[in-house]
């Protein structure tokens, strides 16, 4: 999959901006403050329905507009070509089209437009907590296994409805049938994570000896209860605690993804840099294990790629970029500094400033 055009309206600081990139590498240069995380940002609403920056969704309507609309044709690698665009106005209302047909569900356009982003705050996804990791690895699950989602908002409602009943204290009376389901529902998620992550991990670890080859890596899964017992047996066991505390406290949403190197946990060996070119393997690896599994490819979003890593793990993550034959969307100041790390027969320079976007 790839953009064949991009037009915003009303987005940030652009009143009406259309581009056409190319389907491969796309440089995005202007000062600090010029609009060019702004461009990358409109393509990350499409795959995510937000932005990846703080603040609400009123931030990305420009100023004294009512709405933003962000509109894209698509091409996928079999040649079939889509139309989508993404519109919310400041009451927080929101319309989907996908071909010109409106569209209820977020995850259908979500689907069609799998972008993955590495930002200086990727890193997070090492130092952060459990979360930022169950959302990456979701991430690849939703796009590999169409059935995840069913299963995932099946849950959610559940999880949020027995939290409730444990809240008001009438979980004695009905939580028998409340546990069957739970249980039933986040043992297939544990599933679904189990499959993705068995495939996943020989993936990565090849491209993980490429960019830091002193070291062996381990990604160990857990369900989010102990291991070797049923959830259902796990909620009996903590109902008692779940009461007391007035929430579930074992589920698939307490899964974590642990990332070891060398048999230690990465955050306490790898430098900093590392750590980044680790991120970096991460965002790139997922990409290519979702087209190997299903011929989609996926869209790249680098925003600042100078700021993120050295010149010996840019050429490492430029290189890997490029080999991708993916789509790629990178900012830079200087747009100049990463053209010869990222040369195609395509690359096209996109210069931001003052609310306009021309291509150099």
């Amino acid at each position: 999959m790839y953009l064949e055009s991009l037009s915003l309206t009303s987005f940030r600081n652009f009143a009406s901006v259309s581009i056409t990139p190319s389907k491969t590498v796309n440089i995005i240069s202007g000062a600090n403050g010029s609009g060019k995380t702004s461009l990358i940002e409109s393509i990350y609403c499409l795959g995510f329905g937000r932005s990846f920056r703080p603040g609400t969704f009123r931030q990305l309507i420009r100023h004294e507009d009512d709405q933003f609309v962000v509109f894209a044709r698509l091409t996928e690698q079999s040649g079939e070509k889509h139309q989508v665009g993404y519109q919310r106005n400041h009451a927080g209302e929101v319309q989907l089209r996908i071909d010109q047909v409106k569209e209820k569900r977020f995850s259908a356009l979500a689907r069609m437009v799998p972008v993955q982003l590495m930002t200086p705050e990727s890193i997070e996804l090492i130092l952060g907590g459990p979360k930022v990791r169950r959302q990456y690895m979701d991430w690849g699950v939703f796009h590999v296994e169409h059935s995840f989602y069913s299963d995932w908002v099946g849950f959610a409602k559940l999880l949020k409805q027995r939290n409730s009943l444990l809240k008001m204290k009438r979980f004695h009376q009905e939580h028998r049938y409340w546990d069957e389901q739970f249980a039933s529902f986040g043992e297939r998620i544990h599933a679904h994570r189990e499959t993705y992550v068995k495939g996943f991990v020989p993936v990565l670890a090849q491209r993980l000896a490429e960019f830091l080859p002193n070291y062996k890596f381990e990604f160990q899964l857990r369900s989010g209860w102990e291991k070797g017992v049923s959830l259902a047996d796990a909620l009996d066991k903590h109902r008692d605690q779940d009461l007391r505390y007035g929430h579930s406290t074992v589920g698939p949403h307490k899964a974590e993804l642990r990332i070891l190197a060398n048999g230690e946990d990465v955050k306490n060996l790898l430098s900093r840099g590392q750590l980044k070119l680790l991120v970096a393997a991460l965002k790139l690896v997922q990409g290519e294990y979702l087209q190997q599994k299903t011929g989609v490819q996926c869209i790249y979003l680098v925003d600042d790629i100078t700021a993120e890593l050295d010149s010996v793990s840019q050429e490492k993550f430029c290189g890997a970029l490029v080999a991708s034959k993916s789509q790629v969307f990178v900012s830079a100041i200087d747009g100049s500094d990463v053209s010869t790390l990222l040369k195609t027969d395509d690359t096209r320079m996109f210069h931001v400033e003052h609310g306009t976007v021309k291509e150099q």
